[in-house]
């Protein structure tokens, strides 16, 4: 098991959070308190990097549908970006990948 790491900046659109390591029931509400205190303001999008996310089990995902409905109802969005393979997956299988929105990188698209 890899420690789970939470690494907190800014982006334009909003804050951004690395999550790397390993997500389940052990740790889940860290990410949590991490996503509740980076102090999403309505209007901007709370960005989560999961490219260095080694497993997530139903904890971690529980945890990542906390903190979109939690961000959802304060008027900001979450987007997960770099989204590791087997969990692409499994948010496909479970259709919430209807629920995330997802994105290869979290550079802005340029107009």
């Amino acid at each position: 098991m890899e420690p789970l790491t939470i690494v907190s900046s800014r982006t334009p659109a909003g804050p951004l959070l690395e999550v790397a390591g390993d997500l389940d029931h052990s740790n889940a509400h860290h990410l949590r308190t991490a996503a509740v205190g980076a102090v999403v303001s309505a209007g901007l999008m709370l960005v989560m990097d999961l490219g260095e996310l080694g497993f997530c089990d139903s904890s971690g995902i529980t945890a990542l549908i906390a903190v979109r409905n939690h961000l959802v109802a304060v008027g900001a969005g979450l987007i997960l970006v770099a989204v590791p393979e087997t969990l692409r997956r499994l948010l496909h299988l479970t259709g919430l990948d209807q629920v995330f929105e997802l994105r290869d990188s979290h550079r802005l698209p340029s107009h």
